[in-house]
């Protein structure tokens, strides 16, 4: 056995090739599209802020556990790629059973390439759990995961981009995030909101800006 799982870091490092592609439905250029590992960054850093303010508060939560699942999420998709919704949409009503098989499938060949079997149970464990959200530590990585895409929204907005075009990806983002009935992440949705409804202000005020370049 390797000292180093090579394989396993080799899938790792293509997620930094792998584009955000759902948001090319929401007509966002393939410049602009963000990595698979910039999100996969800013959800961890995003519910690691929030386990340490819940457990500030006094809360109960393993932050280890949190950030596993955190860093993990997303890790299928360096074999897979970011199955959209617009795609699943044309695989009938099994769409949503056949991501979720082949993100399995995947993510069980890439934990193979630790070449540790401890280990990779370990792993797998953290992605089932965050599938099943039933957990604490697994519903604050679903809101930071939602948070993220709120995050993203505002800022394709203040680079120019559409806020019709974009609100219904977050209607359904904040619909996502609201059934996790965790009392912090509602409070950062209501920030999110008002910066949201700034930036409306802001533009409506504003002399038009000359129009996002598409590619």
């Amino acid at each position: 056995m390797s000292l180093i799982p090579l394989k396993f870091l080799d899938d790792l490092m293509r997620l930094k090739l792998v584009p955000r592609s759902g948001w090319i439905s929401y007509r966002i250029s393939k410049n602009d599209v963000e990595p698979v590992s910039s999100h996969c960054y800013s959800v961890s850093v995003i519910a690691l802020t929030m386990s340490e303010m819940m457990r500030l508060r006094k809360q109960r939560i393993s932050v280890e556990q949190v950030l596993r699942m955190a860093l993990l999420h997303d890790l299928s998709e360096s074999l897979t790629f970011d199955i959209s919704k617009a795609y699943l949409r044309y695989l009938g009503v099994r769409g949503s059973q056949v991501k979720t098989q082949l993100e399995r499938r995947a993510i069980s060949r890439i934990l193979a390439g630790l070449e540790n079997q401890r280990l990779e149970r370990m792993f797998n464990a953290s992605v089932e759990e965050y599938s099943a959200a039933k957990s604490l530590e697994a519903r604050i990585v679903r809101c930071a995961d939602a948070l993220d895409l709120l995050l993203q929204i505002i800022e394709y907005q203040r680079m120019g981009y559409s806020k019709a075009t974009l609100d219904p990806i977050w209607k359904q983002t904040k619909s996502k995030l609201t059934s996790q009935r965790l009392a912090l992440a509602d409070e950062w949705l209501r920030g999110l909101e008002r910066v949201r409804a700034g930036l409306d202000t802001k533009n409506a005020r504003a002399k038009p800006r000359r129009a996002v370049r598409r590619s």
